[in-house]
């Protein structure tokens, strides 16, 4: 509470946002590094934009109050390491700092090569965050951020189920323009066939009520 009262970066958002994670490292007995849910965070620390909690929390990491562990795995879900700051008051126990701190060994994924002698390139797919926050910089709905991750996910990242995808935010683009243009189809589709069924009710003023259907 001291560095936040000296840290005039710091907003309310930030605060409650490190004060919801804090009861949740709290809860798992200060296990490092320790799993997160995005949705009871954001309940907990009052915040309800996407886009402001992943600020909040990329911030808090940039600055130094917390290790930030993005997940390429959505059944692991996101971790975070939390340091410990150390006062003059501490026991000798306390020895840690922000800049001592025991990181986790993250074996990532490679997939082998028919030839011995060359490695395939690894890929690292985006996090659903980092979906999220590219769709809504281009003013595209998070439905459809959770479509596009949902299938590359399904598919393991590649291009044509085949070719690992080398650039995730290309293939959004795309993904992008299928959309507006099988939305633009979709609304002319639904327009021809209102107009059509106005047509088929469509009747002049004189017509004679009295004639048989």
């Amino acid at each position: 509470m001291e560095l936040f009262y000296e840290d005039n970066r710091l907003l309310s958002s930030h605060i409650s946002m490190y004060m919801a994670l804090f009861q949740v490292w709290n809860a798992n007995r200060f296990l490092n590094p320790t799993s997160i849910n995005r949705t009871e965070i954001m309940k907990a620390a009052k915040i309800n934009s996407f886009s402001t909690y992943t600020k909040c929390l990329r911030e808090l990491h940039e600055w130094q109050y917390l290790e930030y562990i993005p997940s390429h795995n959505p059944m692991h879900g996101t971790r975070i390491n939390f340091y410990n700051f150390c006062t003059t008051d501490c026991t000798t126990k306390c020895t840690a700092t922000r800049t001592e701190i025991v990181k986790p060994t993250v074996k990532l994924p490679y997939i082998n090569n028919s030839n011995k002698n060359k490695e395939s390139e690894t890929v690292h797919p985006p996090t659903l965050e980092e979906v999220f926050i590219f769709f809504k910089e281009k003013e595209f709905p998070e439905l459809e951020a959770e479509k596009f991750y949902n299938y590359f996910q399904s598919n393991g990242w590649k291009v044509g189920g085949k070719a690992p995808m080398k650039d995730w935010q290309a293939a959004a683009r795309n993904w992008m323009l299928n959309t507006a243009k099988f939305n633009s189809h979709d609304r002319t589709k639904q327009s021809s066939q209102q107009q059509l069924k106005a047509g088929n009710l469509h009747t002049g003023n004189d017509k004679d009520y009295s004639e048989p259907l």
